[in-house]
């Protein structure tokens, strides 16, 4: 069987890496990758720009020669150009040369991921506008802000990456605006964690500007020096020496057209990664897939279930049974000296969806009251009528991602309110009082 693979990151690799575990030599595996890199980290690369990773190199999990060594082949800045999926083949440029040429598969994975979305006016090319989706843009990125001259930095897109760099770039003492055509930032999250983190945020120096858009890029010589913000009827310039498009992303999917695809191009697949098309699988962020609390599809673009998905498919064609895998949407952030994460459904989710449902907040003790100060607060999302829990979203300091991976668990085991209230956790005063904070958050959930 030979199996060719589109994309050499989280899905990707995940997919060859478990196949060829299962199948061992009975197994022919090709990689095309459009870029240089394969098997890195990219939920990383923030903290690399922050210099809290010294090396770039240490987000990579493998080298593509480490990979052809374990008998993983993997054709670096080769992109895919068209799949034909009747005749099983792809037509594949080879970027540094030109050439052209057509191979062969018996089962195709596609985990091509997404790109930065290059709307006007960022649809054009300046030495100082940087995007950020592998290690190369990270050191390109943290390279201009290690330059003293560069102090003004603008940041569109107020996502988990968008946020993450202005903190890295506060530590370069950087003058940073973020900005966001959503009226919060973190535009998953409910109001009132935006609201939090937007109150970090500023008491760190970074500012925010909500509701705004991008409408024009003054350049000079080839660097862009300033950025025109509209506002409604109002509009203003902000200087610029380092200007990152962080304002969303658009599955990479252009090069197939046969199988189903959702509104922004993503692939729909099933829980077993299939697409509509025999012998066709996709995985990441090139793909979407059913929500395990909707049913509806939604498209989850993070690392952890890239190399879940792509891990499917390894057993798949591997001949190995899956594990089960249900879609929730866990994410989490740290935020200078906040931390915060959701689970499930937010309520202006589980709102949109038209679900009977009650929403609880409390705020509760990280540690024992007597141990230590920090406070977290946890808001419960849970259908009205079962009280199974649909979602939960916590923000705070001290032990605040922990708290929502209990929630997760709970989702998955379609636990109730209830039955978490008096869930036998662990207890010691550095980790939670008696009644750990989620057990309080359950237990007064009405």
């Amino acid at each position: 069987m030979k199996v060719v693979i589109i994309g050499g990151v989280a899905a990707g690799m995940s997919a060859a890496s478990k196949l060829k575990r299962n199948l061992k030599d009975q197994v022919e595996i090709m990689v095309y990758e459009k870029g240089g890199e394969v098997s890195y980290g990219a939920c990383g690369i923030p903290f690399y720009i922050s210099d809290h990773i010294k090396q770039g190199r240490d987000l990579i999990a493998r080298t593509a020669e480490e990979f052809s060594q374990s008998g993983i082949p993997i054709k670096t800045y080769h992109e895919v150009l068209k799949v034909d999926t009747d005749k099983k083949t792809v037509l594949v440029k080879n970027l540094k040369t030109g050439e052209e040429f057509t191979d062969s598969y018996d089962k195709l994975v596609i985990g091509s991921g997404a790109a930065v979305r290059h709307f006007p006016p960022f649809d054009q090319a300046y030495e100082n506008l940087f995007e950020i989706r592998d290690v190369a843009d990270g050191t390109r990125v943290k390279t201009a802000l290690f330059d003293e001259n560069n102090r003004h930095v603008v940041i569109v897109g107020a996502g988990f990456i968008g946020l993450e760099v202005s903190e890295a770039c506060r530590r370069y003492g950087k003058e940073v605006t973020v900005v966001e055509l959503a009226d919060h930032i973190l535009s998953s999250f409910d109001q009132e964690v935006s609201e939090a983190l937007e109150g970090e945020m500023e008491k760190n120096g970074v500012t925010v500007k909500t509701g705004c858009r991008v409408t024009e890029l003054k350049g000079e010589n080839g660097r862009v020096t300033a950025v025109i913000l509209q506002n409604g009827d109002e509009t203003e310039e902000l200087p610029v020496d380092i200007l990152i498009n962080s304002a969303g992303i658009a599955p990479a999917t252009s090069f197939i057209d046969t199988v189903e695809k959702a509104r922004n191009g993503a692939i729909l697949v099933n829980e077993r990664m299939e697409t509509n098309v025999a012998d066709v699988y996709a995985a990441g962020d090139c793909s979407i897939m059913r929500s395990g609390i909707t049913g509806e599809y939604t498209y989850a673009p993070l690392g952890t279930n890239a190399n879940k998905q792509g891990r499917i498919i390894g057993d798949l064609l591997g001949g190995v049974e899956p594990k089960p895998f249900k879609l929730i949407g866990s994410s989490a952030l740290r935020l200078f000296g906040m931390d915060a994460a959701k689970v499930g459904l937010s309520e202006k989710e589980a709102k949109a969806h038209g679900l009977d449902y009650k929403a609880h907040t409390i705020t509760g003790n990280s540690y024992a009251s007597y141990y230590g100060t920090e406070k977290l607060n946890i808001k419960l999302i849970y259908d009205k009528a079962t009280r199974k829990v649909l979602g939960a979203e916590t923000w705070g300091q001290g032990i605040v991602v922990p708290r929502a991976n209990y929630y997760a668990i709970a989702i998955y085991a379609g636990l109730t309110v209830d039955e978490m209230g008096f869930m036998d956790l662990c207890y010691s005063p550095p980790f939670s009082g008696v009644w750990d904070a989620a057990l309080i958050a359950s237990n007064t959930a009405k």
